[in-house]
């Protein structure tokens, strides 16, 4: 298949919610316990809508695709586009309402509290062969879901073969982390962006340095593992990176690893090298968590050139 010729510098496909995001908590309530928040937000949420908003803040020309409602999805349609996202492709469900997830955050973690939603015809979207012409128009696609192993690795080889560069970032899909085929689908991207709850329950290591000797035994090419207040590393080309962590004051973590995504993304379409693309992605994770959603606090291009000035 000849190389496509690209539109956008990223394609981001998958989970589109409205957040409602509650933070201040001490701890989480116990079962029958009753717990107050000290700031809500309402905000555009899920991998898809946070990376692409990271993206674009960092000059990346980005569209969207993926399953909103008819009635309420024109409210996170405004929203992409307010922050500099192409939406075009967004598909209107006539039945399901979008997506809804309420976020609750301490300093130190977070829980999710999730409707599926209109999310759920995802998958039937990516059969369209419109939607994958789409997709093979981008430089970059990105899946922020749990892509299907069985029905979406000719996809993956079809972009790889247009010329696209692919990346997966599935989060806590437990019935995709525990499928053995998901490794295939993992074969046919550059690059997968899980955290360490993620990575051992793939892997069935503890240890983040074996849970990516595991995936470079099993033949991925590329892994950028997400260590929270650790830091990450990264498996590129058979090679082992570390990056320390970026320090700032967390407010919310909801979104950070999202955010990392368009960190690594933007420096590998930037030309940098691994370790100034893991180190990108750690600024960009740790500086949007100084606010309330994934969004608010991301680095600005300034911001970003500011904080790497300080610890090259």
């Amino acid at each position: 298949m000849p190389t496509t010729k690209k539109t956008w510098d990223v394609m981001v496909v998958g989970d589109f919610f409205m957040d409602v995001v509650m933070s201040g908590f001490e701890t989480f309530p116990r079962p029958g316990e009753e717990a107050f928040a000290q700031t809500l937000r309402q905000e555009i949420g899920g991998g898809a809508a946070i990376t692409s908003c990271g993206l674009a803040r960092l000059g990346m020309n980005v569209a969207v695709l993926g399953v909103v409602g008819q009635a309420d999805g024109m409210w996170l349609v405004k929203r992409l586009i307010a922050a500099g996202v192409n939406a075009s492709a967004l598909e209107h469900h006539p039945n399901e309402p979008s997506g809804v997830t309420v976020s609750v955050s301490t300093p130190e973690d977070r829980a999710f509290y999730t409707y599926y939603g209109a999310n759920e015809h995802l998958t039937q979207l990516l059969k369209n062969p419109d939607a994958c012409a789409n997709m093979a128009r981008a430089r970059h696609v990105h899946f922020a879901c749990g892509p299907d192993p069985a029905l979406d690795i000719d996809l993956f080889r079809d972009l790889r073969r247009s010329g696209c560069r692919v990346s997966v970032d599935v989060g806590w899909h437990e019935y995709w982390l525990s499928d053995p085929t998901s490794l295939d689908l993992l074969r046919e991207s550059d690059m997968f962006f899980p955290n360490e709850r993620e990575g051992e329950r793939m892997t069935g290591e503890s240890e983040p340095t074996a849970m990516l000797r595991w995936w470079r035994d099993r033949d991925v090419p590329g892994v950028a593992l997400k260590l929270g207040d650790q830091g990450a590393m990264l498996l590129y080309r058979d090679e082992l990176y570390c990056q320390p962590p970026y320090r700032v004051k967390t407010v919310d973590t909801t979104g950070a690893g999202d955010c990392f995504d368009a960190g690594y993304i933007h420096g590998w379409l930037d030309g940098q090298s691994p370790l100034d693309c893991l180190r990108i992605a750690a600024v960009c994770g740790a500086m949007s968590t100084r606010g309330l959603g994934g969004i608010v606090t991301f680095p600005s291009t300034d911001e970003l050139q500011e904080a790497l000035d300080k610890i090259s």
